[in-house]
């Protein structure tokens, strides 16, 4: 996700002269071309997270409209006053790119995963929290978070190869959640990395006669809680499936708003990586499988709720 994120920065750059790009010392096997055609408007800030942000605000306040892009346990979290105080409290227009969220550094263990990422933006006031999950998500969203005058934080995940959404860019709005399959069994709301995943799992439940409705939730924040509403009328179970955390996170979004409706009654089942640090180490994949987040995993949750 990342190398297609960068590229459509790097076409934009060539569109809007105040677009800047800045980086932690990451990437630059990906973000190389930029520095080439643009070294005007590249900075590189070295390992300093915090000096990223700050040095990103402002840029912002000259006018010009920044990227802050590195790896994201280390931008959502040594970073995170920076992100708080100078971005988000002052509603500077900074594009916060997060390379790699939730598990996708699998063997470089706690320290490499972003777990926490999703509920540490989204409490932030002003903060728009989106995660592409495909070339369509990630190309059209990353225009659209630049239209918008706030601060925003994109996670770039590792992309699956082989999932094609059945959408166009046409049906991406920030704040709108995306229908990707029909069902009335039970609701499922995923984003990013996970979405091949909750598309697989519903493949495999039809074969056994249960219809699970699997919603792009592309947007954490602001979150679409009419289609929360919706899936819970239509199903009266609700499934979350993040590579997060369970607390804070997409889960506990959509707790809030089932939690604060009168006439919605509905069961909600969190999936996602349990409140404890991990204790393994392997490829994310196979954490996934670990977890109980791969496609078998997700299904055989759903099998156990509706018995």
């Amino acid at each position: 996700m990342r190398n297609l994120f960068v590229d459509e920065i790097y076409k934009m750059m060539g569109e809007d002269s105040g677009i800047v790009f800045l980086t932690a010392e990451c990437g630059f096997n990906v973000v190389e071309k930029i520095e080439r055609k643009y070294p005007e408007r590249f900075f590189n800030t070295g390992i300093a997270e915090q000096s990223l942000v700050g040095t990103a605000a402002g840029v912002s306040l000259r006018g010009l409209r920044p990227v802050a892009y590195t790896m994201a346990m280390f931008l959502a979290m040594r970073a995170y006053e920076q992100i708080r105080d100078d971005v988000a409290y002052q509603n500077l227009p900074v594009v916060l790119a997060g390379v790699i969220p939730g598990l996708g550094y699998g063997n470089s263990g706690t320290t490499h995963h972003a777990v926490e990422d999703t509920a540490l933006m989204r409490i932030l006031p002003n903060m728009t929290v989106v995660y592409p999950s495909c070339e369509t998500d990630v190309r059209t969203l990353t225009r659209k978070i630049f239209q918008r005058n706030t601060p925003c934080y994109i996670g770039l995940a590792r992309a699956s190869a082989d999932y094609q959404p059945n959408y166009d860019a046409g049906a991406i709005e920030i704040g709108k959640a995306i229908q990707l399959t029909p069902g009335r069994d039970a609701a499922l709301f995923a984003f990013g990395s996970m979405i091949p995943a909750a598309v697989r799992a519903a493949d495999i439940l039809k074969k056994d006669g249960i219809g699970l409705s699997v919603y792009n939730m592309h947007t954490v924040k602001p979150l679409d809680a009419e289609a929360v509403r919706k899936a819970a009328k239509e199903c009266g179970l609700i499934f979350t499936l993040e590579e997060e955390n369970v607390l804070g996170g997409l889960g506990g979004a959509v707790a809030e708003i089932l939690a604060e409706e009168k006439n919605v009654s509905c069961q909600l089942k969190r999936l996602g990586i349990p409140d404890e640090y991990c204790d393994v180490n392997g490829t994310q994949s196979w954490l996934h499988v670990h977890y109980g987040i791969d496609a078998q995993g997700v299904a055989a949750a759903v099998r156990e709720k509706l018995k």
